[in-house]
């Protein structure tokens, strides 16, 4: 059974935080994916990273 999909604005940017609970995967899980190159991030201004919406939604749809 597929559980429901996660409610991911395709146009909005999260937190790794909100990515983690959204996904809900570990901070440790999201750092894997993104060295592994499944997701990527950019860094913002204050130096901390930001995964877009389209993003999260493909690596949901790669678990699910």
């Amino acid at each position: 059974m597929t559980p429901t999909r996660p409610h991911i604005d395709n146009a909005g940017s999260y937190t790794v935080t909100q990515a983690c609970d959204l996904l809900a995967v570990s901070r440790r899980s999201l750092r894997r994916y993104e060295a592994a190159g499944l997701i990527a991030s950019r860094v913002n201004e204050l130096g901390r990273r930001k995964y877009e919406g389209r993003e999260l939604l493909k690596l949901w749809m790669m678990n699910y």
